[in-house]
């Protein structure tokens, strides 16, 4: 329910997100709907308070726009002050009560107090509104007591959002040491692969059709790796049969079912364009390791093997997985690092503030050792894979785990953050599921809204999620992670202890989210952008909070851990996060060496 309203970019209070669940699901979708068309004149944060609720559930659309359609939502929510509607001026709420009763704002709060008391059945004709005459003063003095108290608390919050920004860009001031950053004199070099990038694609609606295009998108790419790889076409599914007693035939499909026959054997469920076709994998050469145990459901593979007499199936040999192809880690010969972040959740009670304040503080050259300053001088990248703020409305009851629940606040104060990073470290962001974009992948860059928040950071760059970019030679590839869930579930190999565990699933089927229908949503775009187009050098995740370091046939793998303490959830799902540790990639070293700052401290692994 939450989710429905944070689509529209309205916020709820406790209060009224008490009220709304007790509304019928007609009631939500025409409060819903309501609200929607109001926005097409007013696009600004609404928070649905008492007030506000009580207006969208018992005025019509006309008056409202009427009422509120030049409404300053924000100036209402934070000042200490009551705002008249048709009229700017300001007034102070401890005014009279007879000069409170003819502002429209408390107008419209008689009207509907008045409206639900008790009255004998309406006549036809229009019923005046009520007069100031026939309102009961205790009533008005309630009404005012709890706007004055909502208000007073909104204008605590927003001075305490002012105080945390006040100190957050106190954080370049307060450092005396100065070093000398050899960055600074070396041009940043980033490239982005629009080509694999959603933002401003996206056209799914949802519908049959839209699943259809996805699904032979994502099997004709990967199709088309797994033929390279063994430099052969494969056989159409639909003349198999054509084939009969041929012990070398190559097909490749995509994966709809798997169980196990009375013997014990897999029995798989491939698809092409036409037909669908089944591949028999005997126990034994699964034993053996020929042929894999770990087939997930929508992934593309390729068999070869022996057709029989029947022609209805086949007798595997073989597989082949997309896979990447084995290489050498690559380097560039500037002596440069690049720091690597996700999981920040500012927002959230359990966000570390003075850990993420002290790696700041080290970006701008607070450093206890020569080791430490070597590296801070040369830092010239920081890539950040999701999950910036924690985010409004991300579960049931989330409201109650945040410090600041309001996104724009979040946003605010994660982007005071980097203002403090000194400008000749460029950031790369891509959001994660926390962040304020759609849920379902591939995800867009932050909408406008959000993005207006960085103004004057000409040192960002916004990626999709996931993200492909090349950054000073080196071929990146960020993805937040949020299908890490769904694998480990399937593959009993990952583990969330072992981030690079679930990570070298993904390049070996080319794929970040192989499954659909899983925890990860999944838009149905026309094209698969969570298919893996190219080999990364560098693959960045984040998403578990938990840090993780590998190369895999060339690719070197970092997931980044987090700044946020863990979770009640966490704790029972018995995941120890890794807090206040930042991967730090000498990409003269790729794959050779990897550097921790660990809350404060240099570790070299």
């Amino acid at each position: 329910m939450i989710n429905d309203f944070l689509n529209i970019e309205v916020l709820i209070s406790p209060s009224s997100y008490d009220r709304i669940k007790k509304l019928s699901e007609n009631e939500r979708d025409n409060l819903i709907n309501k609200i929607k068309k109001f926005k097409d004149i007013n696009d600004k944060f609404i928070l649905l308070d008492a007030h506000f609720l009580d207006v969208f559930l018992n005025y019509s659309l006309n008056e409202i726009k009427k009422n509120y359609g030049n409404f300053d939502f924000l100036a209402y929510y934070t000042s200490d002050v009551n705002l008249e509607i048709n009229n700017p001026k300001i007034e102070n709420i401890d005014k009279k009560n007879k000069e409170l009763k003819s502002a429209p704002l408390q107008k419209e709060k008689l009207k509907i107090e008045h409206e639900t008391e008790s009255k004998p059945e309406p006549k036809k004709e229009t019923v005046k509104p009520p007069t100031s005459a026939n309102i009961d003063e205790n009533k008005i003095e309630e009404i005012l007591k709890s706007q004055s108290e909502e208000l007073k608390r909104l204008n605590i919050l927003e001075k305490e959002r002012e105080k945390r920004l006040a100190k957050i860009k106190s954080i370049r001031n307060s450092i005396n040491k100065r070093i000398n950053y050899i960055s600074k004199d070396i041009e940043a070099k980033i490239k982005v692969y629009d080509e694999w990038d959603i933002s401003g694609k996206s056209t799914c609606e949802g519908t049959i059709d839209d699943f259809v295009k996805y699904f032979r998108d994502r099997y004709a790419k990967i199709k088309a790796m797994i033929e390279r790889k063994v430099q052969r076409k494969a056989y159409p599914l639909n003349k198999v049969y054509k084939l009969k007693k041929e012990s070398d035939v190559f097909v490749v499909g995509i994966v709809s079912d798997v169980s196990s026959t009375k013997k014990g054997h897999k029995r798989v469920e491939i698809e092409d364009e036409n037909t669908s076709f089944t591949v028999i994998m005997m126990k034994d050469k699964i034993a053996s390791g020929d042929l894999p145990d770990d087939i997930l459901l929508d992934e593309v593979i390729g068999f070869s093997g022996y057709i029989p007499d029947s022609g209805n199936v086949m007798f595997a040999n073989k597989y082949i997985r997309p896979d990447i192809t084995p290489k050498k880690p690559k380097n560039i010969d500037e002596k440069i690092y690049t720091a690597f972040l996700s999981d920040i959740h500012v927002g959230s009670y359990e966000f570390l503030e003075k850990s993420f304040r002290k790696f700041v503080e080290f970006l701008n050259g607070n450093v206890n050792n020569g080791l430490e300053e070597k590296i801070i001088s040369r830092l010239k990248y920081i890539s950040i894979a999701g999950d910036l703020v924690d985010g409004v409305g991300i579960y049931p009851g989330q409201e109650y785990d945040l410090y600041d629940v309001d996104i724009i606040s979040q946003y605010k104060e994660i982007a005071a953050y980097l203002e403090e990073v000194p400008e000749h470290i460029h950031i790369i962001i891509a959001p994660g599921n926390h962040d304020a974009t759609r849920p379902a992948e591939p995800q867009p860059i932050f909408p406008e809204r959000i993005l207006k928040l960085f103004d004057g950071l000409d040192n960002i760059t916004f990626l999709s999620n996931p993200g492909f970019a090349n950054i000073h030679g080196l071929d990146f590839l960020l993805y937040h992670g949020r299908s890490f869930d769904d694998i480990i579930s399937q593959i009993s190999s990952a583990k969330y202890n072992n981030p690079t565990s679930i990570m070298r699933e993904l390049l070996i089927r080319r794929h970040l989210c192989p499954t659909y229908g899983g925890r990860c949503p999944i838009a149905p775009e026309h094209e698969d952008y969570l298919v893996i187009h190219n080999e990364p050098d560098i693959f960045h995740t984040g998403h578990i909070h938990i840090n993780g370091y590998g190369l895999y046939k060339g690719t070197v793998m970092i997931n980044s851990g987090t700044f946020q303490e863990q979770t009640n959830f966490q704790k029972k799902m018995g995941i120890n996060p890794t807090p206040a540790r930042v991967p730090i990639l000498d990409l003269s070293k790729t794959g050779s060496q990897y550097i921790e700052w660990n809350n404060g401290k240099i570790e070299v692994k």
